[in-house]
């Protein structure tokens, strides 16, 4: 028996093995091809990061489409090309359902407008990766995005500035009769009066 048992070691650490396999791999979140740790740190790059040379080696990098399209000139395009070609980088692009998740928040915080529609893209796919469990942060020099990312509880590096330091709401208002607007109408002119219509600080929070 005790032979048996023996003889049947490399098999029955085979299957071990292949158990072990199987189950790390049903515990991971499969992304073009690869594998993405759950609590992975994972970095959202905006044009600004990977144009500055950021890029992380060690852990997954995400880009949008009309990120990439942002890039101009012929070094940074190569660089990207090279990141791409060696798995550094992925381009993903987000679903209508993670546009929604981040525009309520967006319109509240008066930056729905502030932002353009490849910020917006960013914003969201690092809201996506956060709520799926991935360690988070989106690299960025723009302080309108970081102002959204901080409000949203998202994290975010620069590169070449200091970050934001406090966080802003704005509001839309008439600059004569100071009627508000809703955050997103897209309106210049006041129905009223005829003003112009303005965007206006509402206070500031420390991020420290």
């Amino acid at each position: 028996m005790i032979r048996d048992f023996v003889y049947n070691m490399p098999i029955i650490i085979s299957i071990m093995g292949l158990l072990s396999i199987f189950f790390a791999l049903k515990n991971n979140n499969r992304k073009n091809g690869g594998v993405f740790l759950i609590s992975e740190k994972i970095f959202i790059l905006d044009a600004s990061g990977i144009i500055n040379g950021f890029y992380s080696k060690s852990h997954p990098n995400i880009m949008t489409s009309k990120t990439v399209a942002e890039i101009k000139d012929m070094q940074t395009q190569i660089r990207l090309e090279d990141c791409i070609a060696k798995g550094f980088i992925t381009i993903e692009d987000i679903t209508k359902k993670d546009y929604e998740s981040i525009k309520e928040s967006l319109v509240r915080s008066g930056d729905f407008l502030r932002l353009s529609d490849t910020d917006k893209e960013i914003v969201a796919i690092s809201l996506k990766y956060k709520n799926m469990g991935y360690d988070t942060t989106t690299v960025t020099d723009d302080y309108s995005m970081q102002n959204a990312l901080k409000l949203l509880g998202l994290r975010f590096k620069s590169v070449n500035t200091q970050g934001i330091k406090k966080t802003i709401k704005w509001k839309r208002v008439c600059k004569g009769c100071r009627k508000q607007y809703p955050a997103d109408s897209k309106d210049e002119v006041c129905e009223i009066c005829g003003s112009p219509i303005i965007q206006k600080r509402v206070g500031g929070r420390s991020n420290y």
